[in-house]
C-alpha cells in the first residue's frame, strides 16, 4: 500500500513505568492515537498529566528509572520528502540553548544534520533565510548574536528555526508559548502552523490552555494522571477564594521619573533605554499590576524595585526600607539551589534576620505552614518537589524574612490553570494575614484582574495606561492594552 495512505505516526497501548527499588508505577496508561501527515494534534492536561513523557517516550529520551511496557508499540511511517522524521520544540529557549555559543552557530550545528555537503556560504544564507523565515528582523545582527541578548519572543523564533530547519515529518511542541503575551502567542502559533503546512509535516503540541490551543487544533487528547480522558475539567475542584480588604491609604513603595538603560558593547558602546520615566506609587497591602507584552519593561522594572539593577535616572524610594522587598521569579527551579534541600535553603534566608536557633526554626515551620506545605518538606530538595510545591518554596523563601513586599515576575506563566488559582489563593492567603504587599508582573491579563486592585501597562519601557484594574479594563483606547484585553470578557 503506498505510505500516504498510513498514517504518519502511530502509537499504541503507550504505557510508561517507573521503577523505585521493588516497586513498578504506571506514569502513562495505554495511550492509543494517530496522526496523519499535514495533521494537527493537542495534548491537553495538568502538570504531572503525562504529557511530556509522551513526547520523551516518541523520541525515545526516557530517564534511565523509566521504561515502556513490552505492549507499547511506536511506529514513524516518513518518506523521502522530508529531510528528518521528527524534531522537537522545547518549553524554554533559555533552558535549551547554549548562553556560550551564538545563535547562527546553534542553528549551523542543527543545520548540520541534514545539510553536511554544502559548504559554508551555502548553509549560512540558510540560516539567514530561516531566521526571516520565522519573522526576525537584521538578521545577521540576531545570527551573530547570544541568547540573553535576544528577548523571550526572538529566542521562541530562534527555537523553531532550529527545529523546522531540518524539514522533518513530525514535529513534537512542548508548551512554546507558555512565557509569551497573548499577542505573542498568536504570533508564534501562527507561525508554527503556516511553517508546517508549507513543509507538510505533522504537527502534536502540549498544552494546558485549552482556550488558546483549540483556536489551531481539532483534534485533542486529553491526560490526567497518565489516563486518556473524556472530558478536561481544569478548574473543577479549584475556584479563587473571594479578597477580603480595604485598602490603606499608607504609602509603601514610591518609583519617580525611573529611567534604566543597559550598555552593550566596550570599545564603541550603545545604550538601549529599557524604562523611561516611569512614575507610581504602592500603598501597604495593596496589589499592583504590572501588565504589558514581552519586551515592555516589565522584569527591567522590577530589578529596578529589587537593587538588582541600578536605574539611569529617578528614584525609588521605600517608606518602610528595614524590611524592603523581596523578588519571586518566573522559574522556581531555577532560583532554587539544586544541592541545597528545602531545610538550607530557608534557613539561608532566614539567617540574614540574625535571630536565634529557636526562632529561626519556628519561623522555618510557620511559612512552611503558610504556603501549604508540611515539615517532611525539609528534608526533600528541590528536584524532589512538583513545580507547584517548588514555586510555593520559592514564596516561603521570599516571605520569611518579613518583606513589605513581594514581587512577582512571571510567577504563575510555567504552571496549569489548577495551580495558578492554587497560587492567586495562597497569596490572597498570606496578604489577608500579613497585611504584605504585591506587584504582580504578568502578560496573563485574567489572572492580573482576579488579584489586583490597580494596573500599569507598559509598552516599550513607557506607561500608556493605568489606573484602577475596572478603569483600564472598561476605558482604555490603547491598542495594545485591546489586543491584550481582547479574549477577556468585559
Amino acid at each position: 500500500m503506498d505510505k500516504d495512505y498510513h498514517p504518519l505516526l502511530t502509537v499504541n497501548n503507550l504505557t510508561v513505568y517507573h521503577s523505585s527499588f521493588d516497586k513498578v508505577s504506571p506514569l502513562v496508561e495505554n495511550l492509543t492515537f494517530s496522526l496523519q501527515k499535514k495533521e494537527r494534534l493537542s495534548i491537553i492536561g495538568n502538570s504531572g498529566s503525562g504529557k511530556s513523557l509522551t513526547f520523551k517516550a516518541i523520541l525515545g529520551i526516557l530517564p534511565e528509572n523509566l521504561s515502556l511496557s513490552k505492549n507499547t508499540c511506536i511506529q514513524i511511517n516518513t518518506d523521502d520528502t522530508f529531510k528528518k522524521a521528527v524534531s522537537f520544540i522545547p518549553q524554554n529557549p533559555q533552558l535549551n540553548l547554549n548562553p556560550l555559543i551564538t545563535i547562527g552557530k546553534q542553528l549551523l550545528e542543527s543545520l548540520e544534520v541534514v545539510e553536511s555537503k554544502a559548504d559554508f556560504k551555502e548553509k549560512y544564507a540558510i540560516c539567514l533565510e530561516w531566521l526571516e523565515r520565522v519573522g526576525l528582523q537584521n538578521t545577521p545582527r540576531i545570527y551573530n548574536s547570544y541568547p540573553h541578548e535576544l528577548s523571550g519572543g526572538q529566542l521562541q523564533r530562534v527555537i523553531i528555526a532550529i527545529a523546522l530547519c531540518q524539514k522533518p515529518a513530525l514535529i513534537l511542541a512542548d508548551e512554546p508559548t507558555t512565557a509569551l503575551d497573548p499577542i505573542l502567542q498568536n504570533q508564534i502559533l501562527t507561525l508554527l502552523f503556516n511553517l508546517a503546512d508549507s513543509l507538510e509535516s505533522g504537527v502534536i503540541i502540549i498544552s494546558h490552555d485549552l482556550e488558546l490551543i483549540s483556536k489551531w487544533t481539532n483534534k485533542f487528547i486529553y491526560l490526567s494522571e497518565g489516563k486518556q480522558i473524556e472530558l478536561y475539567q481544569p478548574l473543577s475542584s479549584n475556584q479563587l477564594i473571594n479578597k477580603n480588604k480595604q485598602l490603606k491609604e499608607e504609602v509603601l513603595l514610591e518609583v519617580k521619573g525611573l529611567s534604566v538603560r543597559y550598555k552593550k558593547g566596550w570599545f564603541k558602546p550603545t545604550y538601549f533605554n529599557a524604562l523611561d520615566n516611569i512614575s507610581f506609587t504602592l500603598k501597604k497591602g495593596e496589589s499592583f499590576g504590572i501588565i504589558g507584552v514581552s519586551g515592555s519593561g516589565k522584569s527591567s522594572l522590577a530589578k529596578a524595585i529589587c537593587g538588582i539593577i541600578p536605574p539611569y535616572e529617578g528614584k525609588i524610594t521605600y517608606f518602610n526600607p528595614q524590611q524592603g522587598g523581596q523578588m519571586i521569579f518566573q522559574n522556581p527551579y531555577l532560583s532554587l539551589n539544586p544541592i541545597f534541600n528545602i531545610h538550607k535553603i530557608l534557613f539561608e534566608a532566614i539567617r540574614t534576620l540574625k535571630k536565634s536557633k529557636e526562632f529561626n526554626r519556628h519561623r522555618i515551620l510557620e511559612v512552611l505552614s503558610l504556603v501549604g506545605l508540611d515539615e517532611s518538606f525539609l528534608l526533600k530538595f528541590p528536584h524532589e518537589c512538583s513545580g507547584g510545591e517548588q514555586q510555593r518554596i520559592a514564596i516561603a523563601r521570599a516571605i520569611c524574612v518579613n518583606p513589605s513586599l513581594l514581587i512577582l515576575d512571571e510567577s504563575l506563566a510555567s504552571l496549569d490553570v489548577d495551580r495558578q488559582i492554587s497560587m492567586l489563593n495562597l497569596l490572597i492567603d498570606i496578604q489577608n494575614k500579613t497585611d504584605i504587599s504585591i506587584l504582580f508582573i504578568s502578560h496573563d491579563i485574567k489572572r492580573v484582574i482576579e488579584l489586583c486592585d490597580n494596573i500599569l501597562v507598559l509598552s516599550n519601557g513607557s506607561i500608556i495606561a493605568s489606573g484602577s484594574t475596572q478603569e483600564v479594563l472598561q476605558n482604555s483606547q490603547s491598542d495594545i492594552v485591546k489586543e491584550l484585553l481582547v479574549n477577556f470578557p468585559k
